[in-house]
């Protein structure tokens, strides 16, 4: 195995963090949730001598089912995990080689393609693009396949665009991969989160072998849980990856397990999504208002999720605008579109989750007054509010 290298995007979240802010647009989950919030009235009298369930409990397994509207999974087919990210790890590690090749949407969540080059195997970049609704051309998917093809990374809702794939857009995609045999890794966890449309498609239900991860990290603001989950149809692809879960990690919380159970309840869990939507909802529509009229930046409206990448213009890289906004007077955070390659130095990341209702506004403030004060532009009266 080779060395992982590390990514821009954990280097500018360490940056951020320790330089600090006093405004946040990097926010790309919903407002976190107490204890209170997921369990007012259920008595937590639970042993904690109990290594828990091997694969996860019963009844949390079948109330993702149920919450997820998986039409074909089976709760022996899904087992728990330390979030989304070790989701993707076991995957990875379960079933991706030296001399394989993997082929990745970009921009997509950075994660899969280090893995794939610290695992020796040739990554092949599907480019999103905004005249596409930042969606893959299946076409070009078709000219990038070949008989070393062992996985396809997709993520959707996407982190950082937003954009959101039907039933027969993933059918689309499983019509190019199947032949070759190849898995279709479907990272969905902003699925749950579409703003104008109902659920979006899930890979599990189109393809035997996807492998769905997922976790209630973005959608429920359970972050502290660490729950997450994978999902697969094929047996062996599902035995490795939890090889690779119960020899290198294995972690298991029967505590954030039961609260992840009662989270979904089904007198609950819409409640608790909704709260978190109708927050998103709202910013998502200031922030809108506010690029409509700014003249510096453009964008695709995000469909699902709370993360958006919005092209901007102006005579620097997305790596110095963005640590020039954390700088005062005007300490807002966004995150540079070179995290996620070279060719989207001229975006910038716009998470609009976690936020009260004058965060945003406040924010959007912030950069219309370097914008004036930087680049020699007026701000916009009255556009941070959406007015």
């Amino acid at each position: 195995m080779i060395p992982i290298e590390r990514e821009r995007l954990g280097d500018w979240f360490i940056y951020g963090s320790e330089k600090g802010y006093d405004y946040s647009l990097a926010s790309v989950g919903r407002t976190a949730l107490r204890m209170r919030d997921v369990v007012p009235d259920v008595d937590l009298d639970q042993s904690l001598d109990w290594g828990g369930a091997y694969f996860g409990p019963i009844l949390l397994k079948e109330r993702i089912i149920a919450t997820q509207e998986y039409r074909t999974a089976r709760p022996e087919e899904l087992f728990l995990t330390n979030g989304t990210y070790e989701a993707n790890f076991a995957a990875m590690l379960g079933n991706v080689g030296a001399g394989d090749e993997v082929i990745v949407e970009e921009p997509a969540w950075t994660q899969i393609r280090v893995l794939a080059k610290s695992l020796g195997a040739t990554v092949t970049v599907l480019p999103l693009r905004p005249e596409q609704g930042w969606k893959p051309d299946p076409d070009e998917l078709r000219g990038l396949m070949s008989p070393r093809t062992k996985l396809v990374y997709i993520n959707h809702p996407n982190n950082p665009t937003g954009s959101v794939l039907t039933d027969d857009e993933i059918r689309a995609i499983v019509e190019v991969v199947e032949p070759y045999g190849a898995y279709l890794l479907s990272d969905e966890i902003y699925r749950g989160l579409e703003w104008d449309r109902p659920l979006s498609a899930t890979a599990i239900d189109n393809y035997e072998r996807a492998i769905v991860t997922n976790s209630l990290t973005k959608t429920l603001g359970l972050c502290g849980l660490r729950l997450g989950w994978l999902a697969t149809h094929d047996t062996a692809a599902r035995e490795r990856a939890f090889a690779v879960h119960r020899y290198a990690v294995m972690v298991t919380n029967v505590l954030g397990e039961r609260l992840a159970a009662e989270a979904l309840a089904p007198d609950r869990f819409p409640h608790l999504l909704e709260v978190g939507k109708a927050a998103g909802r709202r910013n998502r529509q200031i922030i809108d208002a506010w690029i409509r009229q700014s003249g510096m930046l453009s964008w695709v409206p995000p469909a699902g999720g709370f993360t958006s990448f919005a092209r901007f213009e102006a005579p620097l890289s997305s790596w110095d605008l963005c640590r020039e906004l954390l700088e005062h007077p005007y300490r807002t955070y966004l995150v540079p579109g070179i995290c996620y390659h070279e060719r989207f130095d001229d975006h910038v990341r716009i998470g609009f989750g976690g936020k009260s209702a004058d965060q945003i506004p406040q924010a959007l403030a912030r950069i219309d007054e370097y914008r004036a004060q930087r680049l020699g532009r007026p701000a916009l009266a009255g556009a941070a509010t959406g007015a």
